[in-house]
C-alpha cells in the first residue's frame, strides 16, 4: 500500500510524541485492575482484554510448574501491561517488549511488565511467567541462566485437549545461531550490558538446553552453587562444576551440539483450570504510583519520588505510593502506618509498612505476625512454606 506525505507527516509527528500517556483524568487511557489468584493486573489496555490477559497468565503459570516440575505455591505477582510499545521502552529501553522481576524491592511482590497489546503476547507472557517460577528456583541467577531456562520452557507446546506440554522446543530467537553466536566466556564470565542482544538471547538457550541434554546432574550441582555463593561468584561456580567446560571449549561443542546432538522433547502431564477474577477501575493515584515504581527500579529516583508524592497528594493512604517512599526515605511514620492498615486491613502490605514503621518495638512483632498470616507466609521476612528464603533481587527482560 502506498503511504502518502500526509500519512508521513502524521506518523512522524505520532512518533515524536510523548512516550507516557497522560493520566486518565487529562484524556488519557482508563485503567483497569483484573486480578485472579495468582495474578494482579494493572493495565490500560480494554477490559475484554485484561480478562483474556489474566486467563492467559494463568493457564500458562500451570503449564509452566508443569514443564518445570514445580509444586503449586501461593503468592501474588504484580503484572503491568501497556497498551503502546513506546510506553513499555520507556521503561526497559529499546528493542525489549518486557521484563520480570523477584520479590526483593520496594513492594514486596514479583512482578513484570510487558506490552500488553503485542502481537505475540502469548510469548511475552510465557518467557516472563518463567522468570517469575524460575526465581524461585535459582536467587541469584546469572544472565545467561535466567534467560536461557525462560528460552528453554517459553516455548511449552499445549496439546490440542489441553491435557499435557511438550518441552524443549527452540525458541525463535535460535534462527540467528546459524549465522551468529555469543562467545561462551560473555556467559559464562560475564559481559557488560551492550553484549545482551538477540544472539546472547539464543545462545543462553543453546547452552542451558546442551546442559540440560548432556549433564543434567551437574546442571543440578551449578543451580545450587549459584544459590551457595555470593552473587558475584557466578564465575566460580561454573569453574567449579565444569572444569571441563572452559568457555574456549564450549565454543568448539555448542555448534556442533547443535547439528547433531540429540535433544529431547518430553512430554508432561498437565491439567488446566480457570479461575475467578475481580475487575475494579483505577484513578490517576493508581497509575501515578505504577510509574513511580518502575522510575525506582530503574533507579530513577527522583523521578520515583516525585509520582509517588503526586500520587498520595490525590490519596494519602494510598499503599504502592507510600511502599515507595518508604523505600526512598528509608523511613515511614507509625502514625501514617496504623492509618495504612485500617484502610487496607487484609493487604499484607499494610502490615508490612506498619512491622517497618515500628521496628525496634514490641508491636512490630505482631504487625509481622499479621503480614505473614495474610500472606500465608510468603511476604519478606516469613518463613516460606517451601523453606526457601526470600528471594535476591534481579531483573530480566
Amino acid at each position: 500500500m502506498r503511504v502518502g506525505a500526509c500519512s508521513i507527516a502524521i506518523a512522524l509527528l505520532v512518533a515524536c510524541g510523548p512516550a507516557i500517556s497522560p493520566l486518565p483524568s487529562r484524556g488519557g487511557p482508563a485503567w483497569t485492575e483484573v486480578q485472579s489468584p495468582h495474578f494482579t493486573l494493572w493495565t490500560d489496555t480494554s477490559v475484554e482484554r485484561a480478562r483474556g490477559l489474566v486467563r492467559d497468565l494463568e493457564r500458562r503459570r500451570q503449564v509452566l510448574l508443569a514443564a518445570m516440575s514445580r509444586p503449586d505455591t501461593r503468592g501474588r505477582a504484580l503484572v503491568i501491561g501497556f497498551r503502546s510499545q513506546r510506553e513499555v521502552q520507556e521503561y526497559t529501553g529499546p528493542g525489549f517488549l518486557g521484563f520480570a522481576w523477584d520479590d526483593d524491592n520496594a513492594t514486596g511482590q514479583p512482578g513484570m511488565m510487558f506490552h500488553a497489546e503485542a502481537p505475540d503476547a502469548i510469548r511475552l507472557i510465557n518467557h516472563e511467567v518463567t522468570h517469575l517460577i524460575s526465581h524461585g528456583v535459582v536467587r541469584h541467577p546469572p544472565r545467561w541462566l535466567a534467560e536461557g531456562i525462560a528460552g528453554y520452557f517459553e516455548t511449552a507446546e499445549l496439546d490440542p485437549g489441553g491435557t499435557s506440554v511438550r518441552i524443549g522446543l527452540a525458541p525463535r530467537s535460535t534462527r540467528l545461531l546459524a549465522r551468529s553466536m555469543r562467545a561462551a566466556a560473555d556467559l559464562v564470565v560475564g559481559c557488560k550490558g551492550s553484549c545482551v542482544d538477540s544472539a546472547y538471547y539464543a545462545t543462553s538457550w543453546l547452552l542451558f538446553a546442551y546442559l540440560l541434554n548432556e549433564h543434567f546432574d551437574r546442571l543440578a550441582r551449578y543451580l545450587q552453587r549459584v544459590n551457595e555463593l555470593p552473587k558475584a561468584d557466578h564465575a566460580t561456580a561454573w569453574r567449579e562444576v565444569f572444569p571441563d567446560l572452559p568457555p574456549e571449549t564450549l565454543d568448539r561443542i555448542l555448534p556442533a551440539w547443535m547439528r547433531v546432538g540429540d535433544a529431547a522433547l518430553p512430554r508432561v502431564k498437565v491439567t488446566l483450570r480457570d479461575h475467578p477474577v475481580t475487575t475494579r477501575s483505577l484513578g490517576d493515584a493508581d497509575v501515578l504510583a505504577v510509574r513511580s515504581m518502575l522510575e525506582l527500579g530503574g533507579h530513577d529516583e527522583a523521578a520515583a519520588r516525585r509520582d509517588a508524592e503526586a500520587a498520595l497528594a490525590i490519596d494519602r493512604t494510598h499503599l504502592l505510593a507510600l511502599l515507595i517512599r518508604a523505600e526512598i526515605a528509608h523511613a515511614v511514620s507509625p502514625d501514617l502506618a496504623w492509618k495504612v492498615t485500617a484502610v487496607h486491613r487484609d493487604d499484607w502490605r499494610a502490615w508490612w509498612l506498619l512491622e517497618r514503621a515500628l521496628r525496634g518495638t514490641a508491636e512490630a512483632g505482631t504487625a509481622r505476625a499479621r503480614k505473614c498470616a495474610l500472606s500465608e507466609d510468603t511476604a519478606p521476612g516469613c518463613d516460606r512454606p517451601d523453606g526457601a528464603p526470600a528471594a535476591g533481587s534481579a531483573a530480566s527482560k
